[in-house]
């Protein structure tokens, strides 16, 4: 195993670990009628290309035009996803530089 390419799993895990738990404390606060919204938050597997990792996360699939409008114009409860995202914000980097290391100590192995 390369350095290079541990290093790129390393993040890769910490990124996919930190969207999800911004989409679970979206998840928390979306509104909710049928549940479909909240049942709709994913993050995908992170896509390695090269040195660049991407991870996405968002809610829709089925919902997708529903989760639109209630993201953009719910009386109380609009832009879940961003309000969440925000107030992780602080404490991403902090975060990341955890989820990095442990995750490298479990690819070392």
């Amino acid at each position: 195993k390369s350095a290079g390419n541990l290093a790129e799993k390393a993040l890769a895990s910490a990124m996919f670990e930190e969207q999800s738990e911004i989409i679970s404390a979206a998840q928390e606060s979306a509104p909710v009628d049928t549940g479909t919204l909240r049942a709709s938050g994913t993050v995908l597997a992170p896509d390695i290309q090269g040195s660049k990792v991407t991870v996405v996360a968002g809610f829709g699939g089925a919902a997708r035009a529903y989760a639109i409008v209630q993201h953009e114009k719910h009386s109380s409860k609009s832009h879940f996803l961003e309000r969440a995202f925000l107030e992780r914000a602080p404490r991403i980097p902090a975060n990341l530089a955890k989820r990095i290391e442990a995750a490298w100590r479990r690819l070392r192995v």
